[in-house]
């Protein structure tokens, strides 16, 4: 049974992160346990477990709803990565292979016309293996187990902001950058990058959702 709520709980978190199951959309354990092929005992136990993690919030005699980011959320979401992502980035400099990150440079490099959604998506599907591969190096437990968090909630951040082309490319010359200080062993600019990255994606996370500065920054 275990097993079973494991999957389950797996597998509408994955749909939650990718938009299938979107923010405030209804949960239909129903609908659920016909789509994954579970019994009810698992998907509700399931269930449980997303809203303990923040993925899902129940309202008696209304039902079971996906959360949506809020502004509090996000800005938590920064601080916390700007606190941790420049030291186990720094610290994965000796961890991360080599040969990993000169393929994962190669695949960034490679030409992306942009034009399409999905274009968008696969360039920061790389990004998203920067940052997962990188905190998997971790030697913390518990740094590991809240960045796994943070990058969860980092996906569905991305969801809402739909990112233009110019933006991604930025993005993209920074993950470049940061490979290239680790490839060089330099842990200070690789340090120095990852928190400068980290600042540059809030400030356009906030200016693409129309958040004021002034108010999360204070």
């Amino acid at each position: 049974m275990i097993a079973k709520s494991q999957t389950a709980y797996e597998s509408i978190k994955e749909m939650i992160l990718t938009g299938q199951l979107p923010p405030n959309s209804d949960i239909s354990e129903k609908q659920l346990q016909e789509k994954l092929g579970i019994s009810r005992t698992p998907i509700h136990e399931a269930i449980k477990h997303l809203e303990d993690d923040g993925f899902v919030k129940t309202y008696p005699r209304k039902g079971t709803f996906v959360t949506d980011m809020t502004m509090e959320i996000v800005r938590d979401l920064y601080e916390t990565r700007l606190l941790i992502e420049p030291f186990i980035t720094r610290s994965a400099v000796d961890a991360a292979p080599h040969e990993w990150m000169k393929d994962l440079r190669r695949r960034l490099l490679e030409e992306h016309p942009l034009l399409e959604k999905t274009d968008i998506r696969a360039v920061m599907a790389l990004d998203t293996e920067l940052h997962t591969v990188i905190a998997s190096y971790c030697s913390n437990s518990f740094l590991r187990s809240s960045l796994r968090r943070i990058y969860e909630n980092d996906r569905r951040v991305r969801l809402k902001t739909e990112r233009n082309p110019a933006q991604v490319r930025f993005s993209l010359r920074e993950h470049v950058a940061i490979l290239d200080a680790m490839l060089s062993n330099d842990k200070e600019l690789t340090e120095k990058l990852a928190r400068e990255h980290v600042i540059n994606s809030r400030d356009l996370t906030y200016e693409s959702l129309g958040f004021l500065k002034s108010t999360l920054l204070a």
